[in-house]
């Protein structure tokens, strides 16, 4: 990674702060979560409990983590922008999609906050551990704030509290299932050097 380009750099995620190139960093994560809600949808028809809504297997779940991890707000940013431009894909009414759209970026941006406080005081740097972590609080949030955003702007089928699990269950496994997928694709790229949590280079959250 560059001076301040690495994932977690002084203006990286620990503060949800704003890293070099940051405008770089949302359009980038704009446009991946844009692709990979589009990916997902090829598979509704396996995995879909609420059309439109709620799949059991979620994988935009883990691009709004990685967001966050790798470029903080930027990446929330990102995610506000790429959640934006599919409601107008959708024809969401205006009101409706800025909702949604806030809701998509806030999620992981408190399961990071909640994981930054249960850790108060230790090193912070991008593992599988921090991951699962801020996976299972974003997935909370998450499935609540949509459930309230769509308990304002009811659907054609009423919200349940087995939609809820079901949600949340949903981002889980997509987080997972993309971090999987994401480990594997680095296995198969020649030359990527193996960072290790200490290294300069991995990045950490500032103390």
């Amino acid at each position: 990674m560059g001076e301040q380009t690495g994932p977690l750099s002084s203006g990286g995620p620990g503060g949800l702060g704003w890293p070099s190139r940051g405008s770089l960093w949302a359009l980038a994560f704009a446009v991946l979560y844009v692709l990979v809600f589009q990916l997902n949808r090829l598979f509704d028809p396996i995995f879909s409990v609420i059309e439109e809504r709620v799949s059991m297997v979620f994988l935009p779940a883990f691009v709004r983590i990685a967001a966050i991890l790798v470029a903080g707000a930027a990446g929330a940013l990102g995610l506000f922008l790429g959640a934006i431009a599919l409601g107008l894909l959708n024809d969401l009414p205006v009101a409706a999609n800025l909702s949604q759209a806030f809701f998509t970026a806030l999620a992981p941006c408190l399961a990071l906050l909640v994981v930054r406080f249960a850790l108060a005081g230790q090193a912070m740097a991008i593992t599988l551990g921090l991951f699962l972590l801020v996976a299972f609080f974003a997935s909370i949030f998450n499935s609540l704030l949509h459930h309230v955003f769509w308990d304002l702007y009811p659907l054609s089928e009423p919200v349940t509290l087995e939609s809820f699990w079901q949600m949340l269950v949903g981002d889980l496994a997509g987080a997972f299932l993309g971090f999987g997928c994401f480990a594997l694709l680095v296995r198969l790229v020649p030359g990527v050097r193996r960072r290790k949590p200490n290294d300069p280079d991995s990045g950490s959250f500032p103390q």
